[in-house]
């Protein structure tokens, strides 16, 4: 019966010594299940040591549902799969999945307004496919299409915006609104710098086209 402790301790060792934190959860679930059947199995059954390490290994095995969840492979649909590529590639397809459960995918028919000049903008867009315009007064001042953002900098800046932006085509595009997105990415804080990079990087496109 002894030797049932030597185990335990043997695959706690080994715990330590991987680096996968769902191998390390997997080999302490099963030391522990070793010392519960070293600790039942007493003539005086030890129902302290029992009680916590049924305690212990619930929620170990809690945490693995969790991690095995979390590593399933992620399927993306075709539009999905043509939005990562166009945008988000430098995020990995889980965290572009999560980000993409925030927004909603819209249409916009030609002439739509998207976003008008001096309203507080109470959402985040990125064109999925068609154009857009920004104008300020009559005149346009520059062309919007596939990949883009609409509204970022009054997105980072919380400032309403300067510029009307109007579909010059049917235009299927995501929003985040607002508020959603924000909450979301205060709780992601990893996320929230890797889609300022994003921004950043639809920003230096913008300013380096003529």
């Amino acid at each position: 019966m002894q030797a049932l402790i030597h185990v335990a301790n043997a695959l706690y060792l080994c715990s330590y010594l991987v680096k996968d934190i769902f191998w390390l959860r997997a080999l302490t679930v099963v030391a522990g299940l070793v010392l519960l059947s070293f600790y039942a199995a007493q003539p005086a059954p030890l129902f302290a040591a029992i009680v916590w390490n049924v305690l212990f290994t619930i929620i170990n095995v809690y945490q693995l549902v969790l991690l095995f969840l979390e590593r399933r492979p992620v399927t993306l649909g075709e539009r999905e799969q043509r939005l990562y590529r166009l945008v988000f590639r430098s995020l990995t397809p889980r965290e572009f999945v999560k980000l993409l459960a925030v927004g909603r995918w819209q249409e916009a028919p030609a002439n739509e307004r998207l976003v008008e000049a001096g309203t507080a903008l109470d959402r985040f867009i990125v064109i999925f496919t068609g154009k857009t315009g920004v104008r300020v007064g009559s005149k346009e001042i520059a062309q919007l299409g596939a990949g883009q953002f609409v509204g970022e900098m009054s997105f980072l800046t919380n400032q309403a915006p300067t510029a009307d932006v109007v579909a010059i085509e049917p235009t299927h595009y995501v929003a985040w609104p607002k508020r959603d997105l924000s909450h979301f990415l205060e709780t992601n804080p990893a996320l929230r710098a890797a889609i300022q990079v994003v921004i950043g990087t639809d920003l230096v496109g913008k300013l380096r086209t003529p």
